[in-house]
């Protein structure tokens, strides 16, 4: 066989030929007896070849060149050239930071409209999904393809939940020659970065509000699949000017006498056991934390009353006053209200009489709640974690942080939900937090990673 022949099988590619075996990422499979590597290497092996001199029999590039209709370039502000400058620049791979409300969304469906080849968008949820179909068809001229929700429809631009990604790529992985991966921080390790490694698009982009940390696994994971950061624009950067200003308070409580002999009860047990294992073990890390104490009766029982010590300290009966008062105060303001737990979240539906948006929230009553929301019927949101990414909600201008997670990156996603600017728009964020606490430990790590005055101005 005098060329290099590249075949797409299940999300993989088939190599036979001269020099397979050298061919980057290539192994061995015994049930072939033939060369297979992951899908997304596709453009290296043409380089490998290409540099080798070795002709290539491509069977899976006609695939991917499928026709595509006319693309109308969206108008971008300065930090969006900037952001597309510098994906360009490597090599169109890579992964753009910009904060929540920035119109990352802009900078993808640039990239498009020049690229103007076949892509592929995936995004985490079917509102998403509904969102990117709009804004592709405000600027793409063709029919727009659909994987989600019972929904089948592949044209040459498509958008797909990941769930659909990870399930339906091993057999559509060569159609797309570009692919934009939204919040693309999900696919930073574990089972869903199969989805980019059986896709062959050459043509990778990946949209944060909050980027991998330098140096990390995650960095490392991305860089491979996706390509390094290219661009990294904070909320500081941004806020006042193209997103909305930004005021933050936050506003302390405390347990009351029983719920804080409560809290000692359950949390005691849990601290003492972790420093038992933290002077035996000084580098142990939480998940390595977490295995030691399942392996006796003692550690499960401690790491149980921890999470309820965490239920307490999230919402307690103080944080509930101070709530219901904030709520009074900004009656007539569109606010969005994000909790630690599902239970919370309904605790304070039930108690206020406000819409609850969960993710067992089906898409038709999910749609118009935020459609009611938007026409201002409903002045009031609250959720757990569903509005944390991607649901688009302008117009609202004031957030009450009940509790969260440690991550700042659910913290960072939730102070966007505000910041999308308006005429005269002041956003204001109350963050809610339980002194002395874990609440308080978690609300201190976020705050370690914003310095003060960053993101807004306390």
């Amino acid at each position: 066989m005098d060329s290099l022949r590249v075949d797409f099988d299940r999300g993989t590619l088939r190599i036979s030929g001269p020099c397979a075996d050298s061919m980057p990422g290539v192994v061995w499979d015994e049930r072939v007896r033939g060369f297979r590597c992951a899908a997304y290497r596709h453009s290296a092996i043409l380089a490998c070849a290409a540099a080798s001199r070795i002709p290539v029999d491509d069977q899976v590039r006609p695939r991917s060149d499928l026709p595509v209709s006319s693309w109308r370039t969206p108008d971008l502000r300065p930090y969006q050239e900037d952001a597309l400058r510098a994906f360009h620049g490597f090599g169109s791979r890579g992964v753009v930071s910009l904060p929540t409300g920035s119109g990352k969304t802009l900078v993808a469906i640039g990239a498009l409209a020049r690229a103007r080849v076949s892509s592929l968008v995936l995004c985490p949820t079917r509102a998403l999904v509904e969102q990117w179909e709009q804004q592709l068809r405000s600027f793409y001229g063709g029919p727009v393809g659909v994987v989600s929700d019972g929904i089948f429809r592949v044209e040459p631009v498509s958008v797909m939940t990941f769930e659909s990604a990870y399930r339906r790529l091993d057999m559509l992985g060569d159609r797309f020659r570009a692919l934009v991966i939204d919040e693309v921080h999900h696919f930073a390790g574990g089972l869903r970065a199969e989805a980019l490694e059986m896709c062959v698009a050459s043509i990778r982009l990946g949209l944060t509000a909050t980027g991998p940390e330098p140096g990390s696994a995650a960095e490392a994971c991305l860089r491979e699949l996706v390509g390094p950061t290219v661009c990294e624009v904070g909320i500081e950067a941004l806020a006042g000017t193209h997103l909305a200003e930004l005021e933050m308070v936050r506003l302390h409580v405390h347990l009351d006498r029983s719920e804080a002999e409560e809290y000692a009860r359950l949390y005691g047990p849990f601290a003492e056991l972790r420093r038992c294992l933290l002077r035996a073990h000084p580098d142990l890390d939480w998940a390595d934390m977490v295995r030691a104490m399942a392996r006796s009766r003692e550690g499960r029982k401690a790491f149980s009353d921890y999470h309820r010590a965490v239920g307490l300290a999230s919402f307690p009966r103080a944080k509930r006053e101070l709530c219901a008062t904030l709520l009074a105060r900004h009656r007539d303001d569109k606010t969005l209200v994000f909790t630690g737990s599902v239970d919370d979240a309904y605790a304070i539906s039930f108690a206020h009489l406000v819409p609850l948006l969960t993710a067992e929230t089906v898409r038709a009553e999910r749609n118009e709640i935020l459609l009611r929301f938007r026409n201002g019927r409903y002045r009031t949101l609250v959720s757990a974690r569903v509005l944390n990414e991607g649901i688009d909600v302008p117009d609202a201008r004031v957030c009450l942080v009940i509790a969260g997670e440690l991550d700042v990156r659910e913290h960072v996603q939730r102070i966007g939900r505000v910041l999308r600017p308006a005429p005269g728009k002041r956003a204001l964020i109350y963050e809610l937090v339980t002194s002395g606490t874990v609440d308080d430990q978690r609300a201190r790590a976020r705050r370690r990673h914003h310095a003060a005055g960053s993101v807004a101005r306390l």
